[in-house]
């Protein structure tokens, strides 16, 4: 049973962003409520950086508080090589991605790609796309039904094992574990509301 929100109209990078701000968002109501207010904040930001456009793999509160001046990253990408990236990477999580098809996208060298990229985002290529795709499995374990091993594979990663090793590296539990917090959580929640609408 599929529990999708969205329309079969939304496109999948849309809709792996809405996912991954779900799960952002959805991650800091669990800390504030177990009390830790600075992951809470720093997930929060994450989660408005993702609706601002800025896909970056680490929270912007743990970048910095500098929201409204730019930094200029000597040696990194330039702005447009930045988006340009992040969104065909966020277009092809579910694909095979390779370092020097990033680069050739870029016009540069495989090598000088990565040290520009780890300048530009503060983690190599292949950490923000593993962490990406934690994302959207995260987006994903909250708004379908589908079984891991299906997550895992529509999220790029070659078979749940894999998925759960890097899922539990990143998040620090493992994917059915987080699912099923979360989901005991929404359905709290809902009661909850439910509750205060009557």
């Amino acid at each position: 049973m599929n529990v999708r929100c969205l329309t079969a109209a939304t496109p999948i990078d849309a809709d792996s962003s809405l996912s991954a701000v779900a799960a952002e968002l959805v991650e800091a109501a669990c800390l504030a409520r177990d009390g830790d207010c600075i992951a809470a904040q720093a997930h929060i930001a994450h989660a408005l950086a993702l609706i601002d456009g800025q896909l970056s793999a680490i929270p912007a509160a743990v970048r910095g508080a500098g929201r409204g001046v730019r930094q200029i990253v000597r040696g990194g990408l330039a702005s447009w090589q930045a988006r340009r990236v992040t969104a065909y990477i966020n277009s092809h999580l579910g694909d095979r991605v390779r370092v020097e098809d990033l680069a050739a996208l870029l016009g540069l060298s495989a090598g000088h790609f990565c040290r520009a990229f780890k300048a530009t985002f503060g983690v190599s290529a292949h950490d923000y796309l593993t962490r990406r795709r934690i994302e959207m499995a995260q987006g994903l374990m909250l708004t379908t039904c589908d079984p891991l091993g299906a997550i895992a594979l529509s999220c790029g990663m070659s078979d749940q094992s894999h998925f759960s090793r890097w899922f539990r590296r990143i998040v620090g539990e493992t994917p059915y574990q987080w699912r099923r917090a979360r989901q005991a959580t929404l359905k709290d929640r809902a009661t909850e509301l439910a509750c205060a609408q009557v």
